[in-house]
């Protein structure tokens, strides 16, 4: 029999639009991030929601769209709160764009288990045959693209030095920040990921302005609770 009263508290939109698909989201984000997507079954995750598989399936079809539901969830969350924050947003001041990378990653911190579901699948999904591969793969891109061009912006601004390869810094930037993900997640939160990024896009900004001046004093933005 139907259980309803869910474990997990649906936030959000898709709390307003179906409360019972929503905490469906929210069990299935916990247990992906706890014992990865290819270790949870749909039992397991109806049971975390309080419900059954065939409710699941009746909402979402199969797990792998289950999986896609979380992860557009994640996005969607991220960018009704944040969506001043995306990569482009900074126009050509790179500064701006890494303070506001920076609070991007500071509000992520507030979502552990977003961070553990998001370091455990990007591995798995390292196999072309997972069901996240390809969105991994498109959002690597995304990214890198955008602010790839933001950095392009600054050069032509004439804030960075010309012979600044945007690209190639983009692509750093998200190697570094996926990397202290990694080490903070199984710091188990121990890890100062914000300082630590920050320092990094710090030294950046130094190494690439013509100014050669950092970001200064934090702002309350990458401190958030």
């Amino acid at each position: 029999m139907e259980q309803h009263t869910p474990r997990h508290r649906p936030t959000g939109q898709y709390a307003a639009a179906d409360p019972r698909r929503a905490a469906i989201i929210d069990a299935a984000l916990a247990l992906f991030a706890k014992a990865g997507y290819l270790n949870s079954s749909l039992a397991k995750i109806a049971a975390e929601a309080g419900t059954s598989a065939t409710v699941i399936t009746h909402h979402f079809g199969s797990k792998q769209r289950l999986l896609m539901a979380v992860l557009e969830a994640r996005e969607e969350r991220t960018v009704r709160t944040f969506g001043r924050l995306g990569p482009g947003s900074g126009g050509d001041d790179v500064r701006a764009l890494f303070r506001e990378v920076l609070a991007l990653a500071a509000y992520n911190l507030t979502q552990p288990g977003l961070i553990q579901l998001y370091t455990r699948l990007s591995a798995e999904a390292g196999d072309p045959s997972h069901p996240a591969h390809g969105y991994f793969a498109e959002r690597y891109e995304r990214v890198a693209h955008s602010l790839a061009a933001a950095l392009q912006r600054s050069v032509e601004a004439g804030q960075l030095r010309p012979e600044t390869d945007p690209e190639s810094i983009a692509r750093e930037i998200l190697a570094v920040s996926d990397g202290l993900q990694v080490q903070w997640a199984v710091a188990e939160g121990r890890l100062d990921f914000v300082g630590l990024y920050r320092a990094h896009l710090d030294r950046l900004a130094q190494a690439l302005t013509l100014d050669g001046q950092g970001l200064g004093e934090p702002t309350g933005a990458e401190r958030l609770p």
